[in-house]
């Protein structure tokens, strides 16, 4: 009866270790913040695409000179990425353009405001700059 209380109590102990090294289901990854793209705030509209690596999980559009996304959480049973898990990287890219800073992924809402800045010139600036060297 002795050894059967002491090999329970043991898998009661293993159970409560394998319980907390274990990378559980997590709730959604939620966050949002203002958009400046080009050093303006962001105009409505354009798209938001989430990636962990080079897994698209969420996607939404800017609003109101910001953005909003849900991530849900990964599910580790299947092969395909679906979501975030614990140390995943998250890369943001609005309308098409990678955001800063990129973050690691965490359970909850959190606000992280983003930055976009590309080295598009307008084409009239372009014929100034032209204008210049002739």
């Amino acid at each position: 009866m002795r050894n059967i209380k002491i090999i329970l109590a043991l898998l009661i102990a293993l159970t409560f270790v394998s319980s907390s090294t274990a990378d559980p289901l997590l709730g959604e990854c939620q966050p949002y913040g203002d958009v400046l793209y080009n050093g303006e705030p962001v105009e409505d509209g354009l798209a938001v695409k989430v990636y962990i690596e080079e897994d698209c999980v969420a996607e939404g559009t800017t609003a109101g000179g910001g953005y909003s996304v849900i991530i849900p959480p990964d599910n580790p049973d299947t092969q395909q990425r679906e979501g975030w898990a614990t140390g995943d990287i998250v890369t943001i890219e609005i309308d098409g353009k990678v955001a800063t800073p990129s973050f690691e992924a965490f359970m909850g809402s959190k606000r992280y405001n983003l930055r976009v800045a590309t080295l598009d010139v307008k084409l009239d600036t372009w014929g100034k700059i032209k204008a210049l060297f002739k």
